[in-house]
């Protein structure tokens, strides 16, 4: 009789425990697709900001039109748990700013952020102020 009610009390502790350990392993689970989603986020945010700042004979709206193009399809496919991401980019002169927003119902609903900002380039500017301390020098 004890042996039997030993085995019993090992059913009633699992049954107990197990929905416990599902919901932690759910939770590490999501948590896990999330990072991984604002890592890609993240990068994606660098790789524009940084092909933006590259290209040196854009105007401003020019370049806006040609990294909104860019950025709709450099996320897309690589996104394990976010929806609704949404896209904003703002060029100045000097700088290039890129930020995805993004939604997911996972965990009562996160959200992220990811933001990424890289100077411009201009060369040509870069020489000609670069002359213009030589001769100042002379």
């Amino acid at each position: 009789m004890k042996g039997r009610l030993r085995k019993g009390s090992f059913t009633v502790e699992a049954s107990m425990l197990l929905p416990f350990l599902i919901l932690i392993i759910f939770t590490f689970l999501c948590l896990c697709l999330y990072l991984h989603d604002r890592s890609v986020l993240s990068s994606c945010a660098a790789e524009l900001a940084g092909k933006g700042a590259a290209e040196k004979y854009q105007n401003e709206k020019e370049l806006e039109t040609w990294l909104q193009g860019q950025a709709n399809g450099l996320a897309r496919g690589k996104l394990l748990c976010l929806r609704e991401v949404e896209t904003s980019i703002k060029v100045t002169k000097q700088t290039v700013t890129v930020s995805y927003t993004g939604s997911t119902s996972l965990l009562g609903g996160l959200t992220v952020r990811e933001e990424e900002q890289a100077v411009r380039l201009n060369p040509t500017m870069k020489l000609r102020s670069a002359r213009e301390l030589k001769r100042i020098g002379k």
